[in-house]
C-alpha cells in the first residue's frame, strides 16, 4: 500500500507546552477568490487543518460573505467566522485597512495573520504575520497584469513586508527573493513553511477513473497541465514541445485545465496555426470536486512554468500517482528535483524528449510515480498547519525588540 492512502487517518492532537492561556489569532481571508488558485488553496486548507489540530487557541476568521459556505460546519467551536466584506477590490481594500485593524484591536487579538501579501497599515499592539507567496511582482513584472506591476501595489507589498513582525514564505527560493528585494529585512524574520497536498489527491481505482473520464468528456489518453493560462506558465513552449511529440508519432492528447488569465490570445492563435485544435483541449477552470479525477486520468503531468513560489499542481498530480515533468526553475527545482523529471524551461526539444521518454518507459513512469506519492504524503496540509501554529507561538513568545525588528 502506498503511504499516501493513509492520509485520512485522524490526527493525534498534542498539547502545546508552556502556553499559559489560549492565544487569540485573527486570520484575514478576504483575499479568497471564487476560482481557487494556489494562494486560495493555501488559505482554505490552512484554516481547515488548523481546525483539525488546534482545539485550544481562539480564532476569528474574517472573510467575504460569499465564502462562508466554504467553512460552515467544518470548524470546531474555538473558531468563529466573521463575514464582513465582499470580493469587490475597493471594498476589500477599505475593509483591510480600516475595519479589520479596528475589529482585531477591539477583540484584543494576540496574532494577526495576513495570508496574501498585504497587512493593515495601522497595526496596533498585535503581532503581525504576512504570507508572501512569491516576489515576481518585482522580479518578473512583465508577467503580471497592470495592477500587480504598478508602483503603488508593489510599494504596498514592500511596506507590508517591512511592517510585519514576521514574514512566512512557501520556499527557500521565495525567501531569497524577499531578502533580495527588501535588503533591510532580517533573514531571521522570514520563515519557510511549505504548502501541502490535500487528502483528496490520491491514487484512485482504474474503474472509477475510467467512469470519471467518460463523465467529464476527456480523451482516453492525455497529457495534463493544470494552472492559469498566462505567459508566466510557459505554455507557448509547451505547445511547441507537444507539436514535436506528435511528430514523433505519439497519439496522446494534451489537456489544459485552468482559467484564462491575461495574454492568452496569442497562445490560442498558436494552437490554431499549428493545426492542433482537435488534439489540445482547454477545460477552463475545473471545480475542486472534479480536479482529482482530471489528475487521476492523465498518463503524464507537465508543468513548464518559468517561476513559482511553490507550485501546487505538480504536488497534487504526484499525490494522485501521476508521473510528473516540471521545469528546472525556482521552487520547482527546490522541491521536485527527485520526485519529477526536470527539464530546462527554455529548451523545447528537451521537454519533447522528456515527454516521449516518460510515456515510452514503463519502469521510469513507475519510479517517478512512487517518488511522487512519497513526497505528496510528506508535504501534507497538516504539516503546514503545525508549522504555522509554531510560528504563531514564536511570535507570542518573542520580546518586543524581536517582534518589531522589521519596523
Amino acid at each position: 500500500m502506498f503511504p499516501a492512502l493513509a492520509r485520512n487517518k485522524p490526527v493525534a492532537v498534542q498539547p502545546w507546552e508552556g502556553v499559559r492561556k489560549p492565544m487569540k489569532i485573527a486570520i484575514d481571508l478576504t483575499a479568497l477568490l471564487s476560482a481557487a488558485t494556489g494562494a486560495e488553496t493555501f488559505m482554505r486548507n490552512l484554516v481547515l487543518r488548523l481546525g483539525a489540530i488546534d482545539r485550544e487557541n481562539l480564532y476569528r476568521i474574517y472573510l467575504n460573505f460569499e465564502d462562508c459556505k466554504k467553512f460552515v460546519g467544518l470548524l470546531p467551536s474555538n473558531f468563529t467566522l466573521v463575514p464582513r466584506c465582499c470580493r469587490m477590490r475597493l471594498v476589500r481594500l477599505v475593509f483591510q485597512q480600516i475595519w479589520f485593524p479596528l475589529a482585531v484591536g477591539r477583540w484584543k487579538a494576540d496574532v494577526v495573520h495576513s495570508p496574501s501579501f498585504l497587512v493593515p497599515f495601522y497595526r496596533g499592539k498585535q503581532r503581525h504575520l504576512v504570507t508572501v507567496h512569491d516576489m515576481t511582482f518585482f522580479s518578473l513584472p512583465a508577467f503580471h497584469n497592470r495592477l500587480h506591476r504598478s508602483w503603488l501595489f508593489r510599494r504596498m507589498v514592500h511596506m507590508s513586508i517591512l511592517g510585519a513582525d514576521r514574514v512566512q514564505v512557501p520556499s527557500a527560493t521565495t525567501k531569497r527573493d524577499v531578502l533580495r528585494q527588501v535588503p533591510q529585512l532580517s533573514g531571521e524574520s522570514v520563515r519557510v513553511i511549505p504548502h501541502g497536498c490535500s487528502n483528496e489527491f490520491r491514487p484512485r481505482p482504474k474503474t472509477d477513473v475510467s467512469k470519471a473520464i467518460d463523465r467529464l468528456g476527456l480523451p482516453r489518453a492525455y497529457i495534463l497541465y493544470v494552472g492559469t493560462i498566462e505567459p508566466r506558465k510557459n505554455l507557448s513552449r509547451l505547445i511547441d514541445s507537444y507539436r514535436k511529440l506528435v511528430q514523433m508519432g505519439r497519439s496522446e492528447h494534451l489537456v489544459l485545465a485552468g482559467r484564462l488569465g491575461w495574454g492568452y490570445r496569442r497562445f490560442l492563435k498558436k494552437i490554431e496555426r499549428f493545426g492542433l485544435a482537435d488534439k489540445i483541449h482547454l477545460l477552463g477552470y475545473v471545480p475542486q470536486t472534479d480536479l482529482p479525477w482530471v489528475y487521476a486520468g492523465a498518463r503524464l503531468f507537465v508543468f513548464p512554468s518559468l517561476y513559482e513560489g511553490f507550485g501546487l499542481p505538480p504536488l497534487e498530480a504526484m499525490g494522485c500517482g501521476i508521473p510528473t515533468i516540471a521545469a528546472r526553475s525556482a521552487s520547482l527545482a527546490e522541491y521536485y528535483h527527485e520526485a519529477a523529471l526536470l527539464f530546462t524551461p527554455s529548451d523545447v526539444n528537451a521537454l519533447a524528449v522528456a515527454m516521449n521518454r516518460m510515456l515510452s518507459d514503463k519502469s521510469l513512469r513507475a519510479a517517478y510515480r512512487n517518488r511522487g506519492i512519497e513526497l505528496a504524503y510528506k508535504l501534507s496540509w497538516t504539516r503546514t498547519a503545525r508549522k504555522m501554529l509554531e510560528c504563531y507561538q514564536a511570535l507570542m513568545q518573542a520580546n518586543p525588540e524581536q517582534r518589531n525588528a522589521n519596523r
